[in-house]
């Protein structure tokens, strides 16, 4: 700061022959600049964790790409991302204040605040979850109906989805069984059927050779945001400037996304060796009308509405899974969605 007040001084006695005007300028400038590098370096930036709801992978790409391009930076905080996995809980990270921000589907989140965790849904990367049901490519089956005939259907315990499947169509209680991420079983049975995510394992599985149809959970007429973020009520009231710098940074991240996607696959790549630029390529077609379709069309991305958390909580009531109705304008803000 010495040396360039110096070196203001010494440029301004210099041109003081050149005429008043140009001097004036001249010191204007080094002020201005002066007063930017203070600011820079008495700025700091706020230390904030967010954990992801799976390992490092494009379906996660506004908040990567935000990381890799320094947008959380450029908002005032420095982010640490974490991967998620199958036996990581976001929800337990998160309402224990170890991490500020996490991701879910938006009825686990539901869940959570029934348990009485208050929790609030700020963003919603998926107007669509890529959530479904794939079977082998060979078998006649074209509804959530065909199902019924003797399938053996995996899914995850708990899944929402599943309940509502089974009091909605043809499928009994019985035919469920437990998915523990190996497709194997899935493989030499043609009379199995899996949950999946859209964007991952049929890629995976036809690279083995195996051919697999499916049917989307948000066409059953089940249809809860995917990859939500969520916070604290507390952190919302105590940092609203941090929410609206995470939000703004996280949704500048899925726009640059949208405008150059292969940018980002690089950096998942490095944190992520086991992801190609051909699966995240795949993923990244199958995941433009999820991300920015629906009402992200007029609204923009990270969208969501009231009417539908509404009718996610009157499906979990109904299927016993909510203890009773919870207000959907406690669970979920678009006060940050600019």
């Amino acid at each position: 700061m010495v040396k360039k007040l110096f070196a203001s001084m010494t440029l301004l006695i210099a041109l003081t022959a050149c005429g008043e005007t140009e001097v004036e300028e001249v010191t204007t400038e080094t002020e201005r600049e002066d007063t930017t590098i203070e600011a820079n370096e008495s700025a700091e930036l706020f230390e904030m964790k967010q954990i992801t709801s799976w390992f490092p992978q494009v379906e996660n790409a506004g908040q990567y790409y935000a990381q890799m391009e320094g947008y959380y930076e450029e908002a005032g905080i420095e982010m640490t991302t974490e991967p998620g996995g199958p036996q990581v809980s976001s929800i337990s990270i998160v309402s224990s204040k170890s991490a500020q921000f996490g991701m879910a589907q938006a009825d686990q989140v539901l869940y959570a605040i029934n348990e009485g965790i208050p929790l609030v849904a700020v963003f919603a990367n998926f107007q669509k979850t890529p959530q479904g049901i794939m079977f082998h490519k060979d078998q006649q089956i074209e509804s959530f109906d065909d199902l019924g005939d003797g399938y053996e259907i995996y899914t995850a315990a708990g899944a929402g989805y599943w309940e509502y499947l089974v009091s909605e169509y043809d499928i009994e209680q019985s035919q469920n069984r437990v998915y523990t991420g190996d497709n194997s079983t899935f493989v030499a049975n043609e009379k199995a059927a899996s949950q999946m995510y859209v964007t991952s394992e049929p890629y995976y599985l036809m690279e083995e050779g195996v051919e697999t149809g499916h049917l989307l959970i948000a066409d059953s007429g089940y249809s809860p945001y995917g990859d939500v973020l969520f916070t604290t009520k507390d952190f919302i009231e105590e940092h609203p400037e941090i929410v609206q710098a995470y939000v703004d940074a996280t949704k500048k991240g899925w726009e640059a996304f949208k405008e150059d996607p292969e940018k980002v696959y690089d950096y998942i790549i490095e944190l992520n060796p086991d992801k190609t630029v051909e699966q995240m390529a795949y993923a990244t077609e199958k995941m433009e009308e999820l991300v920015f379709g629906d009402d992200a069309v007029t609204h923009g991305v990270g969208y969501m509405s009231e009417e539908r958390w509404q009718t996610l909580i009157d499906q979990l009531v109904g299927l016993e899974l909510l203890d009773s109705q919870i207000p959907a304008e406690e669970v979920f803000t678009t006060d940050f969605l600019n």
